[in-house]
């Protein structure tokens, strides 16, 4: 029988499965020992620049078919998901768009490109997504919406469960960058 880990509603947080992604470690210390990282002066940053006036922006300089609705709560009680679409444009044919604030290294940005998968397998919910955009400090990404793009995001969401299941926290090792300014590296059951 799996356990009910998520969240007093009964669903999984796209955002949580976002931090699985970037580390296993990272979700199982945050579900199972209930600790949340303080916000930093960065995030805090990050989040007034990225409020609904910039979305907007970023929507038209995007050229994205209207409407345009930001912040767009979604949940799917097939999927056992929720979360929050920054961006959804159009109406029979829908883009989804993830938008952040500051430029970030591609690179080390796939856990940012599972979150925009997850969001565009939740926005199935409201139609027909064709494409998904990740802006990040004005580096555009595009996208298309393919049976593999949600292959993905169904595995990172059944990769989450089982972390969440596991009384063991996961044993990875990731490179020495990646956790140098970590908030949960004095917790991190992974760190030697």
């Amino acid at each position: 029988m799996r356990r009910q880990y998520y969240y007093l509603d009964g669903y999984v947080q796209v955002a949580d499965v976002k931090d699985y992604i970037f580390c296993p470690a990272l979700a199982w210390v945050k579900a199972r020992m209930g600790y949340v990282e303080p916000p930093t002066p960065s995030m805090e940053s990050g989040k007034s620049k990225a409020d609904a006036q910039f979305k907007l922006r970023v929507a038209e300089e995007l050229g994205l078919p209207k409407p345009w609705r930001v912040e767009v709560p979604v949940r799917s009680s097939r999927l056992g998901l929720a979360g929050v679409i920054d961006l959804v444009a159009g109406e029979r044919r829908l883009v989804v768009a993830e938008v952040k604030a500051f430029k970030r290294r591609i690179q080390w940005s796939r856990h940012f490109r599972v979150q925009l998968a997850l969001y565009a397998l939740l926005a199935g919910e409201l139609g027909y997504v064709r494409e998904a955009i990740l802006y990040m400090g004005g580096d555009i990404y595009r996208i298309p919406v393919s049976s593999n793009l949600l292959d993905e995001a169904r595995r990172a969401l059944e990769g989450y469960r089982m972390v969440l299941d596991s009384e063991e926290p996961p044993n990875v090792r990731q490179p020495e960058p990646k956790c140098r300014y970590c908030w949960y590296r004095r917790l991190c059951p992974s760190m030697p």
